[in-house]
């Protein structure tokens, strides 16, 4: 018999697992209340909103003419502010895929890009309604007060109607520095990762990160998981880029290349129907393994 669990998905007081012991190691450069920004190698600042349970990270990368900022975070606090006390070149933005947590500063921004999905051609031009976010202000979801200005009764996601959709293989020219879109599908169908080749690093948004990964996802927009195309996105990610620094969307940042392998592993491993899990009281399926889990139906 699989262990019965309360969520599969939100872990009880998850925040008695704050602070992250990874961010002890990094300088912390500003600190705003909601968002701190802490200097990562390679001229990059990593965004971090700890408050929330989904504990999103969205990243400043510089190169020498241009900034990209690969995602903008929930939404709760504008957080272009932020991003401008850390840089002053023109900053353009990528979404590593269009759930909430990864748009919701899209509208504060003027040129911005995602991968051409109808999925995702609907949230830009639509956002998400307050119906369709106010589930994730439930229950325990945020430690502490909400920003100032912040109303939970009307929080939604503005849309960006302004953004530009794009192919696999579209590159970020920064001046000196260039990121190659590599895209991702399982997670959401329109997942994507970024490859820096000259530095050796790969942004991974949703499809990796060090905390419970989402394989499970339905939404009526068609913005759905699928378990069976991530099984297939991890091994061709690890068989390319192990040996990549990755940089995650949650939780704590920088992993080795090592955990793409660990993760296409289990993937296979939850195929085979030979590990165990747990389930909670949606039927959801928790595999737990050292680092990671993933959920899946």
């Amino acid at each position: 018999m699989p262990e019965i669990i309360e969520d599969a998905v939100q872990p009880k007081a998850w925040y008695t697992a704050l602070p992250r012991p990874q961010y002890a190691t990094l300088e912390k450069v500003a600190d705003d209340g909601w968002y701190a920004a802490y200097k990562l190698p390679n001229q990059i600042y990593a965004i971090y909103e700890p408050r929330h349970f989904q504990e999103v990270i969205s990243f400043l990368v510089l190169g020498e003419k241009k900034a990209l900022m690969v995602d903008t975070g929930m939404g709760f606090k504008p957080i272009r502010p932020m991003v401008e006390s850390l840089t002053g070149l023109p900053v353009m933005v990528v979404n590593t895929h269009s759930h909430f947590d990864h748009i919701g500063g899209n509208w504060e921004f003027q040129e911005g890009y995602v991968l051409d999905t109808e999925p995702s051609r609907h949230r830009m031009a639509n956002g998400l309604t307050h119906d369709e976010v106010k589930k994730n202000l439930v229950g325990d979801s945020t430690v502490g007060p909400y920003p100032e200005g912040f109303d939970p009764e009307t929080y939604h996601i503005k849309p960006a109607p302004h953004w530009h959709f794009i192919k696999e293989g579209h590159e970020f020219d920064l001046g000196g520095r260039t990121l190659k879109v590599i895209s991702t599908p399982g997670h959401s169908p329109d997942s994507l990762m970024l490859a820096d080749d000259g530095n050796h690093l790969l942004f991974t948004g949703d499809t990796v990160y060090p905390a419970t990964m989402y394989a499970h996802l339905s939404a009526p927009d068609g913005m759905m998981s699928e378990q069976g195309t991530y099984r297939r996105t991890m091994r061709r990610v690890a068989d390319a880029y192990s040996g990549y620094t990755i940089i995650c969307s949650h939780n704590e940042p920088l992993r080795p290349g090592s955990m793409l392998t660990a993760i296409a592993d289990a993937f296979d491993g939850i195929e085979a129907g030979t590990l165990p899990y747990a389930v909670d009281s949606k039927g959801l399926k928790k595999y737990s393994f050292d680092g990671f889990a993933i959920t899946t139906f």
